[in-house]
């Protein structure tokens, strides 16, 4: 098997572990009793665990040059922690459960992206490899909707438990990476590197990007539920977003370097304040939604790959762990633990509409603070996208 193929496929079955969780997850908490105010606070416990642990694993990691072995151990003891759910008694300890797995979940996707990189080179194609990940939580996300529907939400942990030994298992067929160097020129330390101009302005806008993905990672399935869609046409709404995505990707690498970084990310931000508002105030429109879904091609699909082509340049060398630790932890972290609260109490105090609302305004701001301050891009012709 391919080096290439061995990348990919932990990307397959991750993303096919997220694609089972991540539009189900609400109406299953919804079927154990929680309320809307419930899951953000949930969810946002969850966002605080991401909001630190993935630079302590970051520190682990580049410290002891052994990020597939910190891969492999979050994925062993999340499991074991994630299969406890579904015997949970109280909506207390789901939520402690929950909250107790996601500890060592966040310590794989930023270091598994950094063996990505260093694996695949500066002259490789990170999205080629990515778009996998993409593919998985399609094919799970089109065939679990149509069993849900039929079955009911109590099996869903063990569909995803079930996917997340896949992942598990296709993090040994990945070969460990040669320890970084610091490299001439990169700054000496993680709070050098902080410091350093323009820093602080990608990551505010990657924490309001994904501040208003909040809403719709966590209760979009929901919210679709509300206006009369099904559990089936809910997945194959998610499904079409990551479909867009998919070919976004593949073209990726090339808009960077015809149109460049901070140009594309100026618009990705101002494109996802429309989606939002637009989802807010005309989701009983189908041909409509799909237009919306089908713009995850750019709001998250080429926001995704904007932010690890910066992440990558900001943080060099030995920093790389680290660096891809901090951008994770500020904006899927913090963002997405101010986010989900914030969304659970407009969706019960307010109207769910009010939340994708605000997170049309948090994405606005992004795209101002994006125009105003954004660096240039270092270079462009040799992007990780």
């Amino acid at each position: 098997m391919s080096l290439y193929a061995r990348l990919s496929g932990f990307y397959f079955f991750y993303y096919a572990t997220v694609g089972a969780f991540m539009p189900y997850w609400s109406p299953y908490l919804e079927s154990r009793g929680f309320s809307a105010a419930q899951m953000g606070v949930a969810y946002a416990l969850m966002g605080l665990t991401r909001s630190f642990m993935p630079i302590v694993w970051g520190w682990i990691a580049d410290a002891s040059g052994r990020r597939v072995s910190v891969v492999r151990a979050g994925a062993v003891i999340s499991l074991l922690l994630f299969v406890c759910i579904p015997f949970a008694q109280s909506i207390a300890a789901v939520a402690f459960f929950m909250v107790a797995y996601s500890i060592f979940w966040h310590a794989m996707l930023p270091q598994f992206e950094v063996v990505a990189l260093i694996h695949i080179g500066e002259q490789g194609d990170y999205s080629r490899v990515r778009v996998w990940g993409s593919v998985g939580f399609v094919a799970v996300v089109l065939g679990l909707g149509a069993v849900l529907d039929r079955s009911g939400m109590g099996p869903l942990p063990w569909f995803v438990a079930g996917f997340f030994v896949l992942m598990g298992l296709s993090s040994w067929t990945v070969p460990e990476v040669p320890q970084l160097s610091r490299g001439g020129g990169a700054p000496a330390s993680l709070l050098e590197a902080l410091r350093r101009p323009g820093v602080a302005t990608v990551l505010a806008v990657c924490l309001l990007s994904q501040l208003s993905f909040a809403p719709y990672y966590n209760f979009f399935t929901l919210f679709l539920e509300r206006h009369q869609y099904s559990r089936a046409a809910a997945g194959a709404l998610w499904a079409l977003a990551v479909l867009a995505e998919i070919g976004l990707f593949l073209v990726m690498g090339r808009l960077i370097s015809r149109h460049g970084a901070r140009r594309l990310l100026v618009a990705v931000l101002g494109a996802t304040a429309v989606r939002w508002l637009l989802t807010a105030l005309l989701v009983d429109s189908l041909p409509l939604l799909i237009v919306l879904q089908l713009s995850h091609a750019l709001t998250f699909g080429a926001y995704h790959a904007l932010a690890v082509f910066y992440v990558q340049q900001l943080f060099p060398g030995s920093l790389q762990g680290r660096g891809q630790a901090v951008y994770n932890a500020v904006a899927y972290g913090i963002g997405g633990a101010v986010g989900s609260l914030g969304a659970g109490f407009l969706w019960q105090h307010l109207s769910p509409e009010a939340m994708f609302v605000a997170a049309a305004i948090a994405a606005a701001i992004g795209w101002w603070i994006a125009w105003r301050g954004l660096p240039e891009a270092v270079r462009s012709a040799a992007s990780p996208a």
